[in-house]
């Protein structure tokens, strides 16, 4: 990525590995919770505390990046015309993760905090495929 500090490539693709593993570790949590389902596994209760506290940290640092790669690298190959649809679909999905995160946290009643839960799994899965759609169709 030209135009970044040679570490900020590693240092966006660590948080994105950061915050999928740390969000795959507390899904299970999240289905048991907020949907009633019963699985076999989820983290102890420490241990989601712990996870979720570094998905969250990942989250916010995930948003900083966003914001650095708007000012030269959106902005950059939507001019050029590159990869706009992945581009786009990852920028649009980005705001709908991070209110869905908001909702987790804020929302009083249930059932609304079971449906942000629910689009925030949702929009994460998605976010995953876009991110590598965008990945693997990079031009060298």
């Amino acid at each position: 990525m030209k135009g970044y500090p040679h570490w900020t490539l590693r240092a966006l693709v660590g948080t994105t590995v950061a915050i999928a593993a740390t969000g795959l570790l507390l899904t299970p949590g999240t289905l048991v919770t907020r949907a009633e389902m019963d699985l076999a596994w989820m983290l102890p209760a420490t241990g989601r505390l712990v996870t979720a506290s570094l998905h969250a940290t990942a989250g916010f640092t995930l948003m900083l990046f966003i914001g650095a790669l708007w000012s030269i690298h959106m902005r950059a190959g939507w001019r050029k015309g590159r990869r706009r649809a992945s581009g786009l679909m990852l920028a649009l999905t980005m705001p709908a993760l991070a209110l869905s995160a908001v909702g987790l946290y804020y929302f009083g009643d249930e059932t609304l905090a079971a449906w942000a839960a629910y689009v925030h799994l949702a929009f994460s899965a998605i976010m995953v495929g876009l991110f590598v759609w965008h990945w693997v169709t990079r031009r060298h």
